[in-house]
């Protein structure tokens, strides 16, 4: 790493509290001015299992960086570019699980409110977050995460 780059990729918020906020917050505007995704209750059921799926993947990507005893948060330096278990899949496995969980928690309140706020949360890492990380992984690991890259797609 030379001494201009960042000892860790940053971020502008919390991960989780960006999803938490988006999700609170499009459940209060639903708890006034309800707008239902799909009319009747078969969707509250259904969205079990993208929650599930969402608690799975975050399971499987939290245990494979404990695995490679390197850090998960942006924001704590990182000593390995991770790229089996669910990263050879997807390079932001944790984002896809929590967008997934936010995913069948709007299916579980059948709230439209909280499926707009998933896009504005995907659309905010996708465009401010994931390419600061990159950045970092990139001046971090060089070559290594170059090669990465292209083979394992940003989400899925």
């Amino acid at each position: 790493m030379s001494e201009t780059s960042p000892k860790a990729a940053g971020g502008y918020a919390s991960v989780a509290g960006v999803f938490l906020a988006g999700l609170i917050g499009g459940a209060v505007i639903n708890a006034f001015y309800p707008v239902p995704i799909w009319p009747g209750d078969w969707i509250r059921f259904i969205g079990v299992v993208p929650l599930a799926v969402g608690v799975w993947l975050f399971v499987w990507a939290r245990s494979t960086f404990r695995r490679h005893r390197t850090a998960l948060m942006p924001w704590t330096p990182c000593s390995e570019l991770v790229q089996d278990g669910p990263y050879r899949f997807s390079r932001n496995p944790i984002y896809l699980a929590f967008a997934t969980m936010y995913l069948g928690f709007s299916f579980v309140f059948n709230s439209a409110y909280i499926l707009v706020m998933l896009v504005v949360a995907l659309v905010l890492f996708d465009r401010l977050q994931i390419p600061r990380e990159e950045r970092y992984l990139h001046e971090r690991f060089g070559a290594e995460f170059d090669r990465y890259r292209p083979k394992v797609r940003r989400w899925i």
